[in-house]
């Protein structure tokens, strides 16, 4: 009798030691993965801050009502490649119809010359935002955007 009691005391410490790896290894993981997400706002954070695009030109298409002619710039800056660019133009009493995309990633040091339909007149101003791709293709906004006026 005395064996089986001794034995009952060996398994339930056993078991609590087990419960416990558990418990340490789901938090572990719950940790490391808040630590990484952080991580990753923190890197898109910075590449948003050293990235630079600038409008050169924004000039309406001749015959074309709501067509724009768009030339983004890119400075020489070290980020690598930049997922895209959205932008929208505005007119005078602050219209957009749509969010545009650029059409084409720009590398550093390049300039791109872009034609899209933004669906109003006599746009004055532009507002664009770069951003970049995460590791799933999803598109990751910079938080601050740029405005060019004419």
């Amino acid at each position: 009798m005395n064996n089986k009691r001794g034995l009952s005391d060996v398994l339930a410490t056993l078991m609590i030691i087990l419960l416990v790896l558990v418990a340490v290894g789901i938090i572990w993981v719950v940790v490391r993965n808040v630590v990484q997400g952080g991580s990753e706002q923190v890197d898109l954070g910075t590449k948003c801050l050293a990235v630079d695009v600038s409008a050169v030109r924004v000039v309406p298409v001749t015959g074309v009502p709501g067509n724009y002619s768009i030339t983004l710039k890119r400075g020489n800056d070290n980020e690598g490649t930049i997922g895209g660019i959205r932008l929208s133009l505005l007119n005078a009493t602050g219209d957009s119809s749509q969010i545009l995309e650029f059409g084409v990633a720009l590398q550093a040091g390049q300039e791109k010359t872009q034609v899209r339909s933004a669906g109003i007149l006599n746009a004055t101003r532009m507002a664009y935002t770069v951003y970049f791709l995460d590791d799933s293709g999803i598109p990751k906004l910079c938080s601050q955007g740029k405005e060019w006026s004419a």
